[in-house]
């Protein structure tokens, strides 16, 4: 959505990342392997595949741990500065594609690319564990996948989000306990749902200045926050009485590492989590034009472009 302006309007960077205002966007691919580079060892003609689009240059330190989006002097990233997958053929490295099980569609496998394996990660970050309560603050496509994964891991999970589709969406879809973060009862509500306490957990996805600060105060005391929402806001927190007093963990999430990706696609699959039901629109490449205005609402749920080979 950050490249809407005219082309003469996207130069600088977008949360940090150099951009190119001509290259083709999209940068949540998945698809089949339809052409090999000469040197190409590890994928095979029909391979399913997925993309990290965060290609570092593979020879650092941080991307030989799999941080690539730590990388010092990055490859690119595909739907920024390299072309993306909003094409018939996108080509990528090798070294940036993780095989995609069987029995996960290729739109579930691009919301892991990022969306969703954001959520996933954002968890594992926290140190999600057994009895462990968990709040998300904001029901993007982010959150949405969190407060999802969290359900499934056996906790209590609520979630906050101002705009009512979304909650509607996430309450239907039975992935957590929905309230408007503008109820004067919320506080009271929430904790009535969490147990009389705050979260262990908190997820913020929404990216605002309010949500940032409403993560710190739906917290439990020593609970662990991980901020994962990009906004370009400030903050002004009153650290004394939130994370020092309530003794809280502040921790940020930018993405996951590379072989992060095929391991939590090999867990899902393992385990038959379908995220097919917070896919909210799969609409056809002929249907793009309303594809985005639905993009543009801010609607509950995640959309995807799909189209076959011409």
């Amino acid at each position: 959505m950050h490249y809407r302006p005219a082309p003469e309007h996207r130069h600088g960077p977008i949360f940090g990342l150099k951009t190119d205002p001509n290259v083709v966007p999209g940068h949540e691919p998945a698809g089949t392997v339809v052409g090999l580079g000469t040197q190409v060892k590890a994928l095979q003609l029909g391979d399913r595949v997925a993309v990290h689009h965060m290609a570092g240059c593979g020879d650092c330190v941080e991307c030989r741990c799999g941080w690539d989006i730590n990388c010092g002097q990055k490859y690119g990233v595909y739907g920024l500065d390299l072309p993306g997958a909003m094409e018939d053929y996108m080509v990528v490295r090798s070294r940036d594609c993780v095989l995609v099980p069987s029995n996960i569609s290729f739109a579930e496998a691009a919301y892991y690319t990022c969306g969703a394996g954001t959520g996933y990660l954002a968890l594992r970050r926290a140190g999600l564990g057994v009895g462990d309560t968990v709040a998300v603050v904001g029901l993007g496509p982010v959150g949405l996948a969190a407060a999802y994964f969290a359900h499934q891991s056996g906790a209590v999970v609520v979630a906050l989000d101002p705009v009512e589709a979304r909650r509607a969406f996430a309450t239907n879809a039975g992935v957590a306990t929905t309230f408007d973060p503008a109820d004067h009862t919320v506080n009271e509500r929430l904790r009535e749902a969490l147990g009389g306490a705050g979260a262990d957990v908190v997820i913020e996805s929404s990216g605002t200045a309010p949500g940032r600060l409403l993560a710190l105060e739906v917290a439990g005391l020593r609970g662990r926050i991980v901020c994962v929402g990009f906004a370009d806001t400030e903050n002004v927190i009153d650290v004394q009485a939130t994370v020092i007093q309530k003794q809280l963990d502040v921790r940020g999430a930018w993405m996951f590492p590379l072989p992060d990706l095929q391991k939590m696609l090999q867990d899902v699959s393992l385990r038959g989590l379908s995220i097919k039901h917070l896919i909210s629109g799969a609409f056809d490449i002929e249907d793009a034009a309303r594809a985005w205005a639905v993009f543009d609402e801010g609607g509950p749920g995640k959309a995807v472009l799909e189209w076959g080979q011409l």
